[in-house]
């Protein structure tokens, strides 16, 4: 009866997936290969502390302390370059088509990678408040080939009053967006919405939805993290306590052929 018990609790633990990220697009769109470039435009940042090498610096630095820690995702993001692009980048709006009184910046739509862009256009930023936005500008299928992330360059900028961690972790945060995230719920993760300052490591939530959309492929072992495969896109990682469950049920097993016996 008791080993009975077990099985179904784990045949329950095996069919139930619980989500408390979310994700940028209703298709679970991410980037098809397995390395990612972070490149960001040469236009001035003057409204903020940090000259554009260093901005780009601290963006790989954001990455390397958070998204390429995470043993179970496959994903490596790494620092590109200086990039020249259009003025566009620097005054344009964040939209891709002629909706909600946007007017579609055409530079948008070819961009591929991740482009980060220094930005005075009021209509991406309400409030000095909003640091930075960031969209998926160009997809095919579930696949992103391309995502802007614009720094709220304006006067009064909040962006420019954060301590050099804090201005680490909105890039990350942004990034986090680039590559297919959406705002999570829960305070300790990266994806919160507000940010938090001093932030040291990524929260369980992160690391399920980066798992989710670019999962490293394990093989299921004894002593190894087990994944439970969705129809959606991968799967996501189930903790070590289903190996501990598995060795249990093994145990009572031979207790109960040795009791029997």
């Amino acid at each position: 009866m008791v080993i009975k018990t077990f099985n179904a609790f784990l045949l329950f633990l095996l069919s139930f997936n619980s989500f408390a990220f979310t994700l940028n697009t209703n298709f679970a769109a991410a980037f098809p290969g397995e390395e990612v470039v972070v490149n960001l435009a040469t236009h001035d940042c003057d409204n903020l502390p940090y000259t554009n090498d260093e901005i780009l610096s601290m963006a790989s630095e954001g990455v390397n302390k958070f998204w390429n820690r995470v043993p179970t995702s496959k994903l490596k993001i790494r620092r590109g370059n200086h990039t020249s692009v259009s003025n566009d980048f620097e005054s344009g709006p964040l939209c891709t088509s002629n909706t909600n009184g946007c007017t579609a910046n055409p530079a948008l739509s070819g961009q591929t990678q991740i482009l980060m862009s220094c930005n005075t256009n009021s209509s991406n930023f309400s409030s000095n408040g909003v640091l930075a936005v960031t969209a998926n500008v160009n997809t095919s299928g579930d696949n992103i080939v391309g995502s802007v992330i614009l720094l709220n360059n304006r006067a009064g900028s909040g962006l420019a009053n954060l301590s050099r961690e804090s201005f680490i972790s909105v890039l990350a945060h942004e990034i986090g967006h680039a590559i297919g995230l959406g705002h999570s719920p829960v305070t300790d993760s990266l994806m919160y919405f507000s940010n938090i300052a001093n932030r040291v490591s990524l929260g369980e939530d992160d690391m399920d939805g980066i798992t989710y959309l670019y999962p490293r492929e394990q093989p299921t072992s004894c002593g190894s993290v087990a994944y439970i495969q969705d129809d959606y896109r991968g799967g996501k990682p189930i903790a070590s306590l289903l190996l501990v469950i598995g060795l249990v049920i093994v145990a009572l097993k031979s207790k109960g052929k040795a009791l029997l016996s």
